[in-house]
């Protein structure tokens, strides 16, 4: 669905959608489960039947019924209705298209919404109208889907406990890179800061937000231990060198740059190039993090299995505390 112009919504444009609403919430709420959940058929069937509210009022079946399937359901019409709202995270492939629930939530829906909708009188709002009133609806879905979906959603990686930590380390970086965003820089930071809690007990590890920067909080890196500032980035730049580098070892700090090692000869060249390659160290995340995790277990395995569970349990206490998206916590597996 195209987004609506940026003209102001009518007082009756409001009310309508308020009446939508209150309809349509308690029809949503009413599909949690007994854990608080909502099934992603529920809101795969808001997001495609708000969209054909745009073109047809009442939603009868012709409308948005197709044999025993929601017209055009599928995973990529879902990833397409998301992203109209500037959501791109990887949303579920199918779409709702091989469950037979969706289309009877979807019938479900379309009854919730005709009946509130002819007492709003949808049927007085013109085509514009209609089609921002749309809008509106597929926007309260879609933030079900940030809310309840990707809310809930962890990150999950291949975990085995036989591997090296360097391994998994490395696959939690890749999972974050497929889910794209933010996600990965989010997840090395934070592993980062799990990781030297573990290291130095007796030190006071800060926890923030990814977004949070050094000069917010007066510290010489990202993490600041003894006289060495860490930094920690997916994608070194010439800036993190000539800038905050520098100006570490002015300040007498001995400046650390932790990058995945796919991005090592990369940092290696901005170093040469700022001056200061003999004067920081550049190391990749998966030997900073794995290296010290089996230390830590005396490369015993059954230590490093417990040692493995504790930095993932670490992680996820400061996804909680310092991020705003918990789906940033990762799916701890079993086996450990």
């Amino acid at each position: 669905m195209v987004k609506p112009n940026g003209q102001e919504e009518s007082a009756q444009l409001t009310a309508t959608a308020k009446t939508l609403l209150d309809a349509i919430e308690p029809w949503y709420e009413g599909n949690r489960n007994a854990k608080g959940k909502v099934d992603s058929n529920v809101m795969c069937a808001g997001l495609y039947i708000s969209d054909y509210l745009a073109a047809a009022f009442p939603l009868t079946p012709a409308v948005y019924k197709a044999d025993t399937q929601v017209k055009g359901a599928s995973g990529a019409k879902a990833k397409e209705l998301l992203a109209d709202h500037g959501e791109t995270r990887k949303f579920t492939s199918e779409g709702g298209r091989t469950s037979r629930k969706t289309i009877v939530l979807a019938e479900q829906l379309a009854d919730t919404i005709n009946s509130a909708g002819a007492a709003a009188e949808v049927n007085a709002l013109g085509p514009s109208e209609r089609h921002a009133l749309a809008w509106i609806l597929q926007e309260w879905f879609v933030d079900r889907v940030r809310d309840d979906y990707f809310g809930r959603q962890k990150i999950s990686a291949d975990i085995d406990p036989s591997w090296s930590i360097r391994t998994i380390v490395a696959n939690l970086i890749a999972a974050g890179r497929e889910r794209g965003g933010n996600t990965a820089g989010a997840i090395v930071q934070h592993l980062v800061g799990a990781k030297l809690q573990i290291r130095f007990p007796d030190e006071k590890i800060n926890v923030e937000s990814y977004t949070t920067a050094d000069q917010q909080t007066g510290r010489a890196g990202d993490y600041q231990i003894g006289h060495t500032a860490i930094h920690v980035t997916m994608s070194p730049s010439s800036q993190v060198f000539q800038g905050r580098c520098k100006d570490n070892i002015h300040h007498g700090f001995r400046p650390r740059v932790l990058v995945p090692k796919d991005e090592l000869r990369r940092a290696e060249i901005y170093a040469e190039d700022a001056g200061i390659a003999n004067k920081v160290a550049i190391q990749s995340i998966e030997d900073f993090v794995g290296t010290n995790i089996e230390e830590v277990a005396g490369f015993r395995q059954d230590h490093v299995r417990a040692e493995l569970r504790r930095l993932l349990e670490l992680y996820n206490a400061r996804i909680e505390k310092a991020e705003s998206d918990h789906s940033l916590k990762v799916q701890i597996p079993e086996n450990l």
